[in-house]
């Protein structure tokens, strides 16, 4: 059976249009921008010592997001099958709504929504998530 040249064309063109829209996903970006304003607790479990940190100072919540909202993160590979992390983060807003979660592998490594991000300007403050859970465990 022959397939007609438009026919072709058109494939062409869609598949084009398709590998174009998802190479546009691998563009650095910012992931997390989420206001700071309508957070009013962030849910920090160390997935390596199972202790848990709940964020609810305002100053406390604005440097976390102020800094994870600066930073711009090159999308990697699919993160579905992989085990195990340093930190899962969830944010809440004042109704205790789940406004967004994420998992931070080290200062310029987090997952988010099945894929893991490298961050290209700036770096995640994990030495501040680390002091806070040291003050829990102890």
């Amino acid at each position: 059976m022959k397939i007609s040249h438009n026919k072709c064309k058109y494939f062409l063109i869609i598949g084009l249009v398709v590998g174009l829209l998802y190479a546009t996903t691998f563009i650095p970006q910012r992931v997390l921008t989420t206001t700071p304003s309508n957070v009013s607790r962030i849910h920090v479990f160390d997935g390596q010592s199972g202790y848990e940190l709940s964020i609810s100072n305002r100053h406390d919540i604005y440097v976390v997001m102020n800094n994870l909202n600066d930073i711009t993160f090159q999308k990697g590979k699919p993160s579905f099958g992989y085990m195990g992390y340093s930190y899962r983060v969830t944010l809440y807003d004042k109704d205790g709504d789940e406004l967004d979660e994420f998992i931070i592998n080290s200062e310029d490594t987090l997952r988010y929504n099945g894929f893991f991000y490298t961050a290209q300007s700036g770096k995640i403050d994990y030495e501040l998530l680390d002091a806070w859970m040291d003050q829990v465990k102890s």
